[in-house]
């Protein structure tokens, strides 16, 4: 039975002895192989053998990702309108609901609209939803 007292010391494994001859199984070329720049001398990590090297061929990614990124959306009036009847006060809520904005977005900006709007729709006065003076102007004519 194996106990603390009369357990063997952890041996290290011996390190393999090269070149000494055919016999040993490591003799003549060491493991190394046949000529060639890795058997004559060492090469540096990421050499390519003069070939441009991996690290040097790819973009460098320049710049930073913002910490406090502002989540704002821009959303033409006759869009927004496209997904509500006529007379609805829209919220940030309804925005969500739908779908077309996301849990990340923090504030909305409605631009002037693009092309006619048959429909009269309103925002609510929430800090988020901010419209452009150009919006402004379209809805109130």
């Amino acid at each position: 039975m194996i106990t603390l007292s009369n357990l063997e010391s952890g041996k290290e494994k011996k390190q393999q002895r090269v070149g000494r001859g055919n016999g040993s199984n490591r003799g003549k070329n060491s493991g190394k192989g046949h000529k060639g720049q890795n058997k004559r001398g060492h090469v540096r990590i990421g050499f390519e053998g003069g070939q441009k090297a991996l690290i040097r061929r790819i973009p460098k990614f320049r710049g930073f990702k913002q910490r406090d990124k502002k989540n704002q959306l821009h959303f033409s009036l006759d869009i927004i309108a496209g997904y509500f009847e006529s007379g609805t006060e829209v919220t940030m809520a309804m925005l969500h609901e739908l779908n077309i904005i996301t849990n990340l977005t923090k504030k909305v900006r409605i631009l002037k609209a693009r092309s006619e709007m048959s429909k009269k729709i309103t925002f609510a006065q929430d800090a988020n939803i901010h419209l452009t003076k150009g919006a402004k102007e379209y809805m109130n004519k």
